[in-house]
């Protein structure tokens, strides 16, 4: 399943590279991409194993301001 979220807050690509890393670490992710100009983060996930408000509140955790387009 293709998640996209909307991620406001980046301003620089290690902040793309932090937003990254925190949706790799969760277990059933994969093909992670961030765009800082489009201010998304996309991803594929097996829904079985990925909760994606889990992912959303990690990232709203390390100050960005992330939530799942629909």
């Amino acid at each position: 399943m293709q998640k996209t979220l909307s991620v406001d807050g980046m301003t620089c690509e290690h902040c793309v590279k932090r937003v990254k890393k925190i949706i790799e670490k969760f277990d059933g992710v994969s093909d992670v991409t961030v765009s800082l100009d489009a201010k998304e983060a996309a991803f594929a996930c097996d829904p079985a194993q990925t909760d994606v408000g889990v992912v959303v509140q990690a990232i709203n955790d390390f100050g960005y301001a992330a939530v799942e387009k629909t």
